[in-house]
């Protein structure tokens, strides 16, 4: 698969588990997306792996639904249940370009583009 300039993934990690799921896309990861895609990586997990990371998921949920105009890479989150025990967690990460936008936000960027 040829490298596109957005890129990113969501990993549940710890506990003898790494699951993830990716993105790699020429146009920005909207929000919905985003949230389609951590939902995703929640179906692949057990509801025991899914209970330990009851929290961690809930606050990567927020850390998207609460992105203002995007974020841009490279940029990295981890979240926990309990944060003395650091192993077990859920991140996420940009590699490239803008992740977690509003479909209007596209939209303007593509409109700007095609002036240039």
């Amino acid at each position: 698969m040829a490298r596109k300039e957005h890129r990113g993934r969501f990993q549940a990690q710890g506990g003898g588990l790494e699951e993830s799921e990716s993105w790699n896309q020429d146009e920005p990861l909207t929000k919905k997306d985003g949230l389609r895609l951590l939902r995703r990586l929640k179906e692949k997990l057990s509801s025991n792996e899914v209970e330990k990371r009851k929290k961690a998921f809930q606050s990567a949920e927020r850390f998207v639904k609460n992105t203002k105009g995007g974020i841009d890479a490279r940029k990295g989150v981890s979240f926990y249940d309990d944060k003395k025990s650091k192993h077990i967690r859920v991140d996420v990460e940009i590699l490239g370009g803008k992740a977690f936008v509003t479909i209007i936000f596209i939209i303007i960027l593509l409109g700007l583009w095609r002036l240039l």
